[in-house]
């Protein structure tokens, strides 16, 4: 593979033509590239339940406590 130099007259005669910018964008993906962003997308889905899991879990709800609380003292009053 050649290794070509590239200065800024030949990145901007890539992007604008006679006609103004170009604007058609080619992506070519391989299956290595298509397991990669599935991998990815995978792996970002199941870190996102486990931050919100974890997040559920250390915080509890205060308005929960303090119902459960009420419920307590109210068994107790009724004894």
């Amino acid at each position: 593979m050649e290794n070509k130099k590239r200065n800024i007259n030949t990145l901007l005669d890539a992007l604008v033509d006679k006609d103004g910018l170009k604007t058609e964008v080619t992506i070519t993906l391989t299956n290595e590239t298509l397991l990669k962003i599935i991998m990815g997308l995978l792996v970002s889905g199941a870190a996102i339940v486990l931050v919100a899991n974890l997040i559920k879990n250390a915080f509890p709800n205060a308005q929960l406590a303090a119902v459960q609380k009420e419920i307590v003292h109210i068994k107790n009053n009724l004894k």
